[in-house]
Order: structure tokens, then C-alpha cells, then sequence
């Protein structure tokens, strides 16, 4: 796979470089936030290892760049030398999959980049536009549509949406859900995740008379299921609409 170092100097990225490729994976390098920024324009890559200090323009920056240019994908690894808690979260909500602390511990370093590497063979990219029964997504422009009717989604619930729609019939777990939507694990007594997924279920209408059914998997997560249209008025208690878990107990999580 396609991996692109952004580290100053050799005496940093060598040995990276070194105990990376020892894995078979084609390693590309530049030292410059900007010149990370220009290969990119030109070269799709599977993962960027970036580091927050990368000369002129930020990895924080190419950081940005890189999620409001090309999505979800690459994999991002963020190298820091920052140790705040501050600092860390800041970093994957902005989008980072991943970070590490230097100094660099090599076989920690390795088994990060395999660990996102093998996370990305096991996504299903999300084409540009997915028709799914009477529902439309169009990826680049962030839109969906209903029946040709459009719904407004925030960028969060956009992104949840599109995966479930993308692997219907897969289970997803929590925890893939928040790092879709926050880039990092919740609270395991987080609500946040029930109350997004409640709120799709509105939003979306989630439901079999539109030929789909959103089910909660026990101790699992949710799965998306296509269902015969005709079956729509055989829908059990264990299928409808759970109450928003909001109404129960205060969502202290992201928004």
C-alpha cells in the first residue's frame, strides 16, 4: 500500500522509512507541510504519517487540508510532540485516525501504521453517488434526497449515513460510528451515538415502508437492512422507533 512520510530531516524519517517498508509498502517522503499538500494533488496514497511540526505550513494544517479536500481517505497518523490532552483531542477531531508521541518508539510506530493500514483494506470505499431504494446520496456534494424530496443532514450524520448505506446488511459497531463521526472513541457511558442514530432514524425515515430498517444488534451496534416494501405493515414492537434516549438522560457527549 501507498504510504507518505512528512518528516523533517533523514535522521527522523530513515529509520521510519526503514522499518515500515521492511513490511512491503511503497514509502514516499517530504519534509514540507506544502510540498505534502502538492503530492498529494497529484498522487493517491493510503496513508499519511504527518507530523504536527512539519516545516511552514502545519501538519495541522495539511491535516485540514487533507479532510476538506479528500474526505475521509487517506488514513491519517499523527506524529506530535505534544502531550496535553488538549492538544491530542484537538488532533483527532479535526480527523486524525491515529497519533503517536514522540520520541518515536519504532515497533509502536509500525504496529499503528499496520493497524489503519489493515482498517483500510477492510473499508468499502463509499462511491460518489449511492441509489439505494427511494433514497439518493451524492457523496462529493454532500446531499441526499428522499423520494426526490432533499433532507438536510449535518456533516456528522452525513457521514454516518452514507457508511451504513455503503454496507447495508453489515453490522457497525459504536465504536465505528464514533470514529466516523468524531475520529475517536466515546465514552463507553456516552448516549451520544443513540442520540445521532435516533435522530437519522427521523431525519431519514427510517423505516420498512421505504424498504429499509435500521435495527439495534444487542451489545453490538446497528445493522441497515433492506426489507420487502410489501412487509411494511408487519413491523413488530422490537422494530419501531426506540423513544430519543436524550428524553431519558442527558447526552454529555460531542455534538
Amino acid at each position: 500500500m501507498n504510504i507518505l512520510l512528512v518528516e523533517g530531516g533523514p535522521a527522523q524519517t530513515d529509520p521510519v522509512e526503514r522499518a515500515i517498508s521492511q513490511s512491503g509498502h511503497r514509502i514516499s517522503k517530504v519534509e514540507r507541510g506544502k510540498d505534502a499538500i502538492t503530492f498529494l494533488q497529484a498522487n493517491e496514497v493510503d496513508l499519511v504519517v504527518l507530523d504536527w511540526e512539519s516545516p511552514g505550513v502545519s501538519g495541522f494544517e495539511v491535516l485540514h487540508w487533507i479532510r476538506r479536500h479528500l474526505g475521509r481517505e487517506p488514513a491519517v497518523l499523527f506524529v506530535t510532540s505534544r502531550l496535553l490532552e488538549v492538544d491530542i483531542v484537538q488532533v483527532l477531531d479535526a480527523g486524525a485516525d491515529d497519533y503517536v508521541v514522540k520520541p518515536l518508539r519504532i515497533e509502536e510506530l509500525v504496529a499503528r501504521v499496520g493497524a489503519l493500514l489493515r482498517r483500510t483494506r477492510r473499508s468499502i470505499k463509499v462511491e460518489s453517488t449511492i441509489a439505494f431504494g427511494p433514497y439518493f446520496f451524492d457523496v462529493t456534494q454532500r446531499r441526499v434526497s428522499l423520494h426526490g424530496e432533499a433532507i438536510v443532514l449535518t456533516e456528522k450524520e452525513f457521514h454516518v449515513a452514507t457508511y451504513f448505506f455503503a454496507n447495508a446488511g453489515q453490522v457497525v459497531s459504536k465504536r465505528l460510528l464514533a470514529k466516523l463521526a468524531w475520529g475517536r472513541e466515546l465514552d463507553s457511558t456516552s448516549r451520544t451515538i443513540d442520540t445521532h442514530i435516533y435522530r437519522l432514524r427521523r431525519k431519514l425515515v427510517l423505516r420498512p415502508e421505504n424498504g429499509v430498517r435500521l435495527a439495534t444488534v444487542y451489545t453490538h451496534g446497528y445493522r441497515l437492512d433492506e426489507i420487502d416494501v410489501g412487509s411494511a405493515g408487519t413491523e413488530t414492537l422490537a422494530d419501531a422507533e426506540p423513544e430519543d434516549p436524550g428524553a431519558a438522560s442527558h447526552c454529555t457527549g460531542p455534538r
